[in-house]
């Protein structure tokens, strides 16, 4: 999301979770206020050591808290049909990524209102927590912080329902005004106005809290230059989107397929295919039937002195089931199957036969001819 490697944790449910590198600065950040403000504050007079400890912990099960909220959009968004390709926790939170999206103004709105509802029941859960502790005479060390993961969950959910999109009450928002019009591209264009109108607001507040001699304020302006940008991303995202809904695969794929025969060695494959060809990755063929995908990802992981021994058919990825469509399938419906994570290629098959293949390199030369055209 910002340019940074992320590093895979697992799958929950499923779903893939990743974390950004910038994830890594606002949970140290958290933590160490929790660590030198917040519970010196409601625990004073108490070793450092143990400040330390309920800071890590504390902010860990926060983080949680985020990865349970975000899943909740994803279960949801799953159940309604969505394909979800991964759960990202970054610098301001998190984003479910789908593979396309909502397929109504009532799924957006279940998809949307998930998480902070989640939020909602987690801050309950703390918060009743909390008060059994303390009933029950336990140490303050324990239920102090349930105390505070209680009010940042609620903290949490308020925030995400702010009518501003891409935040959730900016999707609810979105729900709302395509049931009055029956028009997506028109929502997301006023819902995202309402995200660049609420970030405008955060980054003036934040100005006159310098102007007024304080510093407290400066987290604003950064969420909002943050919201600002997603805003008007997501909008310039929803119109690409709109345009390449209406382009089928047949259209721009390259056609026939240039194969890569599976007994060929890695060597020949860069001579012949990599070097000067239209594409970094070819359909593997072997007696005549697709088998994998090649690419020069693939061939780099191999020493480049095995090269004249490697084939082809001992690195070809053989998980072919993500990378087929059908002629007719629309182009933004395969995205996210070409993003960097995914396999990069579609295969388009019409009647069993490999009728071409579809790039990144072809949809990025499609994206550019539009955009110049509007």
């Amino acid at each position: 999301m910002f340019g940074l490697p992320s590093l895979r944790l697992g799958k929950i449910f499923g779903i893939p979770l990743e974390i950004d590198a910038s994830w890594f600065f606002i949970f140290f950040l958290v933590a160490s206020t929790l660590t030198t403000s917040y519970f010196p504050s409601a625990l004073p007079d108490r070793a450092p050591i143990q400040y330390v400890a309920l800071g890590f912990v504390t902010a860990l099960v926060f983080f949680g808290s985020l990865v349970l909220h975000e899943l909740a959009h994803s279960v949801v968004a799953r159940a309604g049909g969505l394909r979800i390709t991964k759960v990202t926790l970054f610098l301001f939170g998190g984003v479910s990524q789908m593979e396309a999206e909502p397929r109504s103004p009532g799924h957006e709105f279940l998809v949307a209102i998930a998480g902070p509802l989640t939020s909602v029941v987690l801050a309950g859960v703390f918060w009743g927590g909390h008060l059994l502790l303390r009933a029950s005479g336990a140490p303050d060390v324990v239920w102090v912080p349930l105390e505070y993961l209680a009010f940042i969950n609620v903290s949490l959910a308020l925030f995400n329902l702010l009518p501003g999109f891409p935040l959730d009450g900016g999707r609810v928002l979105r729900a709302l005004i395509w049931t009055l019009t029956k028009d997506l591209l028109k929502a997301t264009k006023w819902a995202s106005r309402a995200g660049q109108a609420l970030g405008t607001l955060f980054i003036a507040i934040a100005v006159l809290g310098v102007l007024a001699g304080t510093f407290d304020f400066v987290w604003f302006a950064v969420m909002g230059w943050f919201l600002t940008s997603l805003a008007a991303g997501a909008y310039q995202q929803q119109l690409m989107r709109a345009a390449l809904a209406d382009v089928p695969l047949k259209r721009i794929m390259s056609s026939p397929a240039v194969l890569a025969p599976a007994d060929i060695t890695l060597e020949e494959m860069a001579h012949s295919y990599f070097l000067g060809g239209r594409h970094t990755r070819y359909p593997v063929v072997d007696e005549g039937k697709v088998i994998g995908l090649i690419d020069i990802d693939r061939a780099n992981e191999i020493p480049r002195a095995e090269w004249p021994i490697v084939t082809v058919a001992d690195v070809a990825s053989r998980d072919l089931g993500e990378v087929v469509a059908a002629p007719d399938t629309s182009v933004d419906a395969v995205l996210p199957r070409l993003e960097a994570e995914g396999p990069g290629a579609i295969l388009v098959v019409e009647g069993g036969r490999l009728a071409g293949i579809v790039t990144r390199s072809d949809v990025i030369r499609l994206v550019r001819e539009t955009s110049a055209h509007r």
